[in-house]
């Protein structure tokens, strides 16, 4: 069992870290990374800025983050940030984390649904991607920036219930414009998309709102297991989304047909305890 190590799981918005030294486990927050819309300079700093004390031997780090997709994105990871991270740094993508925190050495569909959102085959030891996850522009689907996109389009296109319009404007007073060049003319959009899912959530029993939740964990399992030869096996989520929203989430399952074991906000914990059996 191993005894010391250090593990990240990069959000969109934070990343978490867990430092284990002899079985004591220390946490630590930085910045969030997504190998597609981040800089790695600014991890960097935040690395150097919350985990610098602790970065004093040689000890493996793992780091799981979204985007790194490709053995070219891996390796650009691993020489930037072993800069700061040292040598004994290994990289890999969220959906590999998940699926070792939610799976450990057992198959499963392991699905991550946050600001951004992504799905996998597991086969107990590598990740199978089972579609594209296309980003907050062209897919999404059931993410924070997909709810946030379906909310702002029912209420500039007065869709939506009048109640609801109203609650939102009192909330944010936004324009349809303001809203335009914040997405197309501000950094990180998914972000910006992805910060309506509080009101969602406060909303969430309101009939329309219920079946705009509804409707969009639908769309995301038409987007990635819609007629997959992998969707008749368990179901693991990983994400604020689906956590939060975990009732709705279920009831889409129960609907459709597919079970769900686990939903948890962060792999993390699952991480650590992955890392202590298989080193």
């Amino acid at each position: 069992m191993a005894d010391s190590f250090i593990v990240g799981d990069a959000g969109g918005t934070k990343t978490q870290w867990r430092v284990v030294r002899n079985g004591e486990i220390s946490q630590f927050n930085t910045i969030g990374y997504n190998a597609y819309t981040h800089d790695l300079s600014d991890l960097k700093e935040s690395i150097l800025q919350n985990l610098e004390s602790e970065l004093k031997d040689d000890s493996p780090v793992f780091f799981y983050a979204a985007g790194v997709d490709t053995e070219e994105q891996k390796e650009e990871v691993e020489d930037e940030l072993g800069e700061v991270l040292g040598e004994n740094l290994h990289v890999r993508n969220d959906l590999v984390g998940a699926s070792r925190a939610l799976c450990g050495d057992e198959p499963g569909n392991v699905c991550i649904l946050g600001t951004g959102s992504n799905a996998c085959y597991y086969n107990g030891k590598r990740v199978n991607k089972v579609s594209a996850s296309l980003g907050y522009v062209l897919g999404d689907e059931g993410s924070g920036a997909y709810l946030g996109k379906k909310l702002m389009m029912g209420v500039f296109r007065e869709q939506l219930p009048k109640e609801i319009i109203e609650a939102f404007q009192e909330e944010f007073n936004l324009t349809s414009h303001k809203a335009i060049q914040q997405i197309y003319h501000k950094p990180k959009p998914n972000h910006f998309l992805a910060s309506f899912a509080p009101f969602v959530f406060k909303h969430k029993s309101h009939p329309e709102i219920y079946r705009l939740i509804y409707d969009a964990f639908v769309d995301f399992h038409n987007a990635f297991f819609f007629r997959n030869q992998y969707a008749a096996e368990t179901f693991h989520f990983s994400g604020s989304i689906a956590y939060h929203f975990s009732d709705i989430l279920r009831q889409v399952g129960n609907d459709r047909g597919f079970h769900i074991q686990n939903i948890v906000e962060t792999p993390i914990a699952g991480l650590v305890l992955f890392h202590q059996n298989h080193g």
